[in-house]
């Protein structure tokens, strides 16, 4: 049982959502055809580290030292409101300063589509309604993903195929833990995909 637990565990950490906006970025810059210079492309991976991936967690560290939030898994869909507010704020420092819509079309609506689910999110805990962040992350760069093959015609299916093999074991361990229902699952698939595929028709 304790061997299921770090499992679950396991996939939980690896399948949260502050890693997929790099995720996102790594798979445009390396894994379709580019003509950037390698110090442009690892000065803008950097930017995104820090705003999607380092100050989140500063953010928690210190909310979670002035006792703003209870535990860094925002059990508490009312604590998690600060974080989902910060992070917009965040995404949306990137897509003024760091990826604009002339030099970088594909992520900047990729961006877009992260603070469309973002706000989502973040309307779906007024109402107190925790749906997975989880979920919401690994089903928005799944449709990126796919929209990422039809727009370079470069195949992604095997990327593409694990990953929904990967939404569906995390998905599994997010109920094992009790961490949301299921219709709290089904709710991020939505709120992480919908946006995504909404600005395909910018991009794709």
């Amino acid at each position: 049982m304790k061997t299921l637990e770090r499992f679950s565990n396991t996939l939980s950490v690896l399948g949260h959502p502050i890693w997929m906006p790099v995720i996102g970025c790594l798979f445009y810059f390396y894994a379709i055809p580019s003509y950037l210079d390698q110090q442009i492309i690892t000065a803008k991976l950097m930017a995104v580290v820090i705003l999607t991936i380092f100050l989140p967690i500063v953010f928690l560290f210190i909310a979670k030292n002035l006792r703003l939030i209870k535990d860094y898994n925002l059990s508490n869909v009312k604590e998690r409101r600060f974080f989902l507010m910060f992070f917009i704020l965040l995404v949306i420092i990137l897509l003024n300063k760091i990826i604009d819509v002339y030099n970088y079309r594909t992520l900047f609506y990729f961006f877009s589509g992260i603070l469309f689910s973002g706000v989502v999110s973040l309307l779906f805990s007024m109402f107190k309604v925790k749906i997975s962040l989880h979920a919401l992350g690994i089903s928005g760069l799944i449709c990126f993903l796919i929209g990422l093959s039809l727009s370079f015609q470069s195949s992604m299916l095997i990327p593409i195929s694990l990953f929904i093999v990967f939404l569906g074991l995390v998905s599994t361990s997010r109920l094992f833990e009790r961490a949301h229902t299921l219709t709290e699952i089904v709710l991020g698939i939505i709120a992480g995909f919908i946006p995504q595929l909404y600005f395909f028709n910018y991009w794709v």
